[in-house]
C-alpha cells in the first residue's frame, strides 16, 4: 500500500562513503518538508506518516535538513546516545537565547544536566509524590463533583486543564491563588518550547509573556525565607542559590520548566487518554469492569497515543548509523510518537491493549533526558480514571468533530466535549 502525502518526502542521505543509496524512490517524491505534519499547528493526524517512514525511510533526511528518525530501534538509540544532546554543538550554530532557555534541565548536557537533575530531583521523590496523592485525589473528587450533574462538558476545560496547574504549584509551594496568573503568563513560555512555528511577532509576545512569568515566580520567591520555613519547596532553591550552587536566572527558568512541562503535558495526556478510551468502547467496558487495571491502562494509553510526538537532538560528533553519516551539528528528530507504534516492538500497536507486556514505551523519553516527572503525571491520570469509571460510566464523546490539534512538538485537544 502506497501513502500519499501533501508535503513528500525528498531522501537526500547518503552513506559513511559518501555515496548515495543503490535505491532512494518514494512515492511522489517532492521537495517539501513534512515537519508541518509532525510539529506543525493544524489537526492533521502523523500516524500514516509514520508508519510509511518505518516501513520505508526508517532513517531519512528531511527536506528540511532535519534528519528524521522513526524506527523504535533507532529512536532508542539516538536517545540513549551521549553523542546526541538537545543543544548545538559550540561553533556550530548561533544560539539566539535572550531568555536564557540554555539553561534549562532539558537543553543540558554532561555534568551540566546531572548537577540540575541532582538539584531538582527530591522535588519527585517517592516521599515527595506519596505526600500528594491525597491532595491530587481530593482535587479530582472537586473538580468530577463539580461536572457530575452536568449532561454535557469540556473535560478539558473542566477538569483537565484544572487538576495539573493546581498539582504543580502544590509541588512547587506556589500559593493557589497564584495558580491562575501564573498559567496566563506561563502561555508564551509554553508556544516557544514546543517549536511551534511562530512569526516574529508572536515571538516576541511569547517572550513578553514569558519575562512576565519570570517576573511573578522572582517576586514570589523574594517573600519566602528559606530559614523560617526550611520545608517549603522554594527553600530548596534558594538554600542552594545562597551556596554558589545555581543562579538566579537559571534557578527561575528551571522553575518555569517544571511549571510548563508538569502543566502543559499532562493537561494534553489526560485529553487525549480519555478520548482514545471513550472512541473504544472495550477498552473502556474493561476498566469499568476492572478498576484494578487502572495502572495498565495508564501506561499502555500514554504508550498508544503521547503528547510529545518528537524531540530536536543535534549531533555533537559525526555519527554514523545504519550507514548514513549524520555530521556534527545537523539537527534529528527522534519520532516519539512513531516509535510507540511500531510493529517490530508493539504487536498490533494501533491497539489499545491494557494486557500489554512487552515493548518499552518512550512516551517518558529514554537515556540520560528521561523525564522526572513520570510518576506525577501517572498518578493524576490514575486518579482520574478511577474516578470517572466509578462516577460517570456511562460518559461518552459528544456528536461531532474533536480535533487533536498540533502545538509544534505537542498534541492533544483543546476541547473535548463529552456528555451522559
Amino acid at each position: 500500500m502506497t501513502f500519499t502525502f501533501d508535503v513528500p518526502l525528498t531522501d537526500t542521505r547518503t552513506h559513511a562513503d559518501g555515496q548515495p543509496p543503490m535505491t532512494c524512490e518514494i512515492p511522489d517524491p517532492g521537495s517539501y518538508s513534512v515537519l508541518p505534519s509532525i510539529i506543525g499547528t493544524g489537526s492533521g493526524d502523523p500516524y500514516p506518516l509514520y508508519g510509511w517512514l518505518r516501513a520505508h525511510r526508517p532513517l531519512c533526511r528531511d527536506a528540511s535538513g532535519v534528519w528524521l528518525a522513526s524506527s523504535h530501534a533507532l529512536v532508542t538509540r539516538i536517545l540513549d546516545d551521549a553523542r546526541f544532546s538537545a543543544r548545538p554543538p559550540p561553533g556550530t550554530e548561533p544560539l539566539d537565547d535572550p531568555l536564557g532557555y540554555a539553561s534549562m534541565v532539558v537543553f543540558q548536557t554532561g555534568e551540566a544536566h546531572e548537577r540540575l537533575r541532582r538539584f531538582l530531583g527530591p522535588l519527585f521523590s517517592r516521599k515527595a509524590l506519596v505526600s500528594l496523592q491525597a491532595f491530587i485525589d481530593d482535587e479530582v473528587a472537586r473538580l468530577v463533583d463539580q461536572c457530575e450533574h452536568l449532561p454535557r462538558f469540556d473535560l478539558v476545560a473542566n477538569i483537565a486543564s484544572a487538576l495539573p496547574v493546581r498539582t504543580i504549584c502544590r509541588l512547587l509551594g506556589f500559593p493557589d491563588a497564584h495558580g491562575a496568573s501564573y498559567l496566563e503568563a506561563s502561555a508564551g513560555a509554553w508556544q516557544l518550547i514546543s517549536g511551534a512555528p511562530m512569526s516574529a511577532a508572536e515571538h516576541a509576545l511569547a517572550a513578553m509573556h514569558t519575562e512576565a512569568f519570570l517576573a511573578q515566580v522572582e517576586s514570589f520567591m523574594r517573600a519566602i525565607d528559606p530559614h523560617a520555613a526550611p520545608d517549603h519547596a522554594a527553600s530548596r532553591f534558594l538554600r542552594l542559590e545562597q551556596e554558589g550552587g545555581i543562579g538566579r536566572r537559571e534557578m527561575l527558568v528551571n522553575i518555569l520548566f517544571l511549571f510548563i512541562a508538569g502543566y502543559g503535558t499532562t493537561l494534553l495526556s489526560i485529553g487525549n487518554s480519555v478520548a482514545a478510551l471513550l472512541r473504544e468502547p472495550r477498552a473502556w467496558q474493561a476498566l469499568k469492569d476492572d478498576i484494578s487495571l487502572v495502572p495498565q491502562a495508564v501506561r499502555e494509553l500514554y504508550r498508544y497515543d503521547p503528547v510529545v510526538q518528537s524531540v530536536f537532538r543535534y549531533a555533537w560528533d559525526d555519527v554514523e548509523i545504519d550507514g548514513c553519516r549524520i555530521r556534527r551539528g545537523e539537527r534529528v528528530m527522534p519520532l516519539i510518537g512513531s516509535a510507540n507504534r511500531d510493529p517490530a516492538v508493539f504487536a498490533a500497536p494501533d491497539e489499545i491493549c491494557f494486557e500489554r507486556e512487552a515493548g518499552r514505551s518512550l512516551t517518558f523519553g529514554a537515556g540520560p533526558h528521561s523525564c522526572m516527572g513520570l510518576a506525577l503525571a501517572r498518578m493524576q491520570l490514575e486518579s482520574l480514571l478511577r474516578a470517572l469509571t466509578r462516577r460517570m460510566p456511562d460518559l461518552r464523546l459528544a456528536p461531532g468533530q474533536q480535533a487533536r490539534q498540533q502545538h509544534g512538538s505537542f498534541h492533544g485537544y483543546d476541547r473535548l466535549v463529552v456528555e451522559r
